[in-house]
């Protein structure tokens, strides 16, 4: 009965995303919805395995980036580099609680990783990206006291959003077009049903599968709100190709018995 609702929560959020409807939108939404039934039926240690995979990947992005910083423009290349930047970052978060490293090796690894995230959006035109996963990645470390590291974080995004202001990025936009109040209330209720299930799981049991759906969801409902409630001029909900690819690996994640371990 849980996967079914999910799985019926997840429909109407993918809806929300487009609110207009054509044939490559409802394939995109078909090919979200298999990911997401693929990606529960995967055993929980081959997703852990990809964390060293997908950080790797992410550092050769930002080489790539200093050697040939126009060889990784252009739409569907900076799908793939906004899901590194968000997922290099969210598994090392999530397997971070089970690892208990000391405090210097935990600053140094997600400084370095939020560090390179963020040059990568930067030069993939996308630095205001930086600002709600920043704020997610603050709350989240708030709640699993690491509260040492939240300086570093919000010294860094500080950083990061004067340059981009040096750079002339418009922080304020006019909002979606043709976004009504349905859709809006749409948006915001089922981020927020899914951000509150994701929380419950956290509370109840503190492993790789209810961290990392938890803290998606609030990177999430953070861009979304920033995007609604504060006209932020770029964020995830204006790019829907790239927030199916971050929402589906999620709600697969979601669906696995909750605690489950390796």
């Amino acid at each position: 009965m849980k996967k079914i609702c999910i799985y019926i929560l997840a429909a109407i959020l993918l809806y929300s995303f487009f609110r207009e409807f054509n044939v490559i939108k409802v394939l995109l939404m078909l090919a979200s919805l298999a990911s997401i039934f693929a990606i529960d039926r995967i055993p929980v240690k081959y997703i852990m395995g990809m964390k060293y995979p997908v950080i790797l990947l992410s550092f050769a992005a930002t080489a790539c980036f200093f050697f040939y910083p126009r060889a990784l423009t252009g739409y569907p290349v900076e799908i793939i580099i906004t899901f590194l930047a968000f997922y290099s970052l969210t598994f090392y978060i999530a397997a971070m609680e089970e690892k208990k490293n000391d405090f210097f090796k935990e600053v140094t690894a997600i400084s370095i990783l939020f560090l390179t995230s963020s040059f990568n959006l930067f030069i993939t035109g996308k630095p205001l990206f930086i600002l709600p996963l920043a704020l997610a990645t603050i709350l989240l470390l708030f709640v699993l006291e690491r509260n040492q590291v939240i300086p570093f974080i919000a010294g860094y995004a500080l950083v990061a959003m004067i340059i981009a202001y040096r750079q002339g990025t418009h922080f304020a936009g006019t909002g979606l077009l043709g976004l009504n109040d349905i859709n809006r209330y749409i948006l915001l209720g089922a981020s927020f049903v899914f951000l509150v299930t994701g929380f419950t799981g956290f509370m109840k049991k503190r492993t790789f599968t209810t961290i990392l759906p938890f803290f998606g969801f609030l990177y999430i409902a953070t861009d979304i709100l920033m995007v609604l409630g504060l006209r932020l001029s770029t964020g995830l909900l204006y790019q829907p190709v790239i927030l199916l690819a971050i929402v589906s690996p999620l709600v697969g994640m979601m669906l696995k018995p909750e605690g489950e371990r390796v």
